[in-house]
């Protein structure tokens, strides 16, 4: 007798609106350039329709082609750069709560996850 295993992930070519809003959030204190940039590709880049995502997910989520067509792959990498930078401060300073840890390390999972994608895109982009 076999086993059906349904996986239920977020599609590799989908980035959340609540990742972009939260380090919209973290950033605009400490790096506002960062966070004006996120800012901006806010309220530049369409909401992917519902149909897209396979109806897995509720909340409002962009295709990572335009947050990468929005931001470039330079700015994405200092997005990371800078959340792992508040990690480090964070976890050197103990000053911040143990869910709050948890919720920058999922920010930066988020990130690093569409950094990999602009990586894989422009290596296939290269070779084709």
């Amino acid at each position: 007798m076999s086993r059906i295993h349904i996986e239920n992930h977020q599609p590799d070519d989908f980035f959340s609106h609540q990742t972009l809003e939260l380090t919209f959030r973290l950033l605009r204190n400490n790096n506002p350039g960062l966070a004006n940039a996120i800012n901006n590709a806010l309220t530049h880049i369409h909401v992917a329709p519902y149909e897209n995502l396979h109806g897995a997910y509720t909340g409002e989520m962009y295709f990572n082609a335009e947050i990468y067509q929005s931001l470039s792959a330079y700015t994405i990498g200092k997005v990371v750069s800078a959340l792992t930078e508040i990690g480090e401060q964070a976890l050197n300073n103990h000053d911040m709560p143990s869910e709050h840890v948890n919720q920058l390390k999922h920010l930066i999972e988020d990130w690093a996850k569409l950094t990999e994608w602009v990586l894989n895109r422009t290596a296939s982009d290269k070779t084709a």
